[in-house]
């Protein structure tokens, strides 16, 4: 089974997103220093981790950014990774150095199908058109370059979902993630505004599964959504899938946690009573707390 170790080196960002699950306050955190991060990238080695993923807040704003990839590239992970904003691939150099530096995959925050939901969204004019000129540099410059999208499924683009997976896939996507919002930060803050209920984006999954299957798309998966939202296919629901194949670590500048699925199921997500009657019970994650405060449970329904 393959580790993947996901390393948050802080929580400064050029976006400022309306669904932010850090809100600013973590801002304030004072960022992982270089030997910080290069001590964690040593520690997943001897952990057994071959897959990095280097992330915040934005990790391409920061000055050493192509001196950690080289020392992951030297450590030996067969996948060095990086989620981002791709605001700054936009910048055909910046795409070549970080390449050169050892980079081969990356995971790209896409939120909508047009530029003005986007832009909207991250709060920050004309990311959309930065962030998709980046992926397509990255093709550019390198035909094995992996590219994953990440799309944060929000009240404002649920019903554009299957489209958004249809634009990923013409931009030249290899895997697409949609992940259900969770609560915090400027999302707790604006929740009513921000996250829609599992009731509403329900008639949007399958066909935003199907819209990245058409096109050769096997990693076209939903997140942190219940097996009941997914009975029309559970093997598209991340959680459920990568389980057979994946551990993940997440390592933060306040916060270590070698056991990610188990302590999301814990402490992140719960389950209303009725699960227990439910024969996913010991496999399905629940829902987020913060949204079963504000929402209960009568939308699960036990299969």
């Amino acid at each position: 089974m393959e580790i993947k170790t996901s390393i948050i080196m802080g929580y400064e960002c050029n976006n400022n997103c309306r669904f932010c699950y850090d809100g600013g306050y973590k801002r304030t955190l004072p960022p992982m220093t270089t030997r910080q991060v290069k001590r964690e990238l040593i520690e997943a080695i001897r952990r057994g981790s071959t897959f990095v993923d280097l992330l915040g807040g934005e990790p391409t704003i920061r000055s050493d950014i192509f001196s950690l990839i080289r020392y992951a590239k030297r450590l030996g992970f067969k996948t060095i990774s990086i989620t981002t904003n791709g605001k700054l691939f936009y910048y055909r150099d910046f795409a070549k150095r970080i390449l050169d530096a050892g980079l081969n995959s990356a995971v790209f925050s896409i939120h909508g199908h047009t530029p003005e939901l986007h832009d909207y969204l991250t709060r920050s004019k004309n990311s959309y058109r930065y962030a998709i000129q980046g992926m397509r540099n990255l093709k550019e410059l390198s035909r094995d370059f992996y590219i994953c999208t990440n799309t944060v499924i929000v009240r404002d683009n649920y019903r554009f979902l299957p489209r958004i997976a249809e634009n990923n896939a013409r931009l030249g996507a290899d895997g697409m993630e949609f992940i259900f919002i969770h609560p915090r930060g400027n999302a707790l803050r604006d929740f009513d505004r921000v996250v829609p209920t599992l009731t509403e984006i329900m008639d949007y999954l399958r066909p935003t599964i199907d819209a990245g299957l058409r096109h050769g798309i096997k990693h076209t998966v939903i997140r942190y959504v219940p097996i009941c939202c997914m009975l029309f296919d559970m093997h598209h629901l991340s959680e459920f899938e990568s389980r057979k194949t994946l551990r993940e670590h997440h390592i933060g500048p306040e916060f270590r946690d070698l056991d990610v699925e188990r302590n999301r199921a814990l402490h992140g997500r719960i389950k209303g009573p009725q699960c227990k009657a439910c024969k996913y019970f010991n496999i399905c994650e629940g829902i987020f707390k913060e949204y079963a405060e504000r929402r209960g449970f009568e939308e699960l329904v036990p299969v």
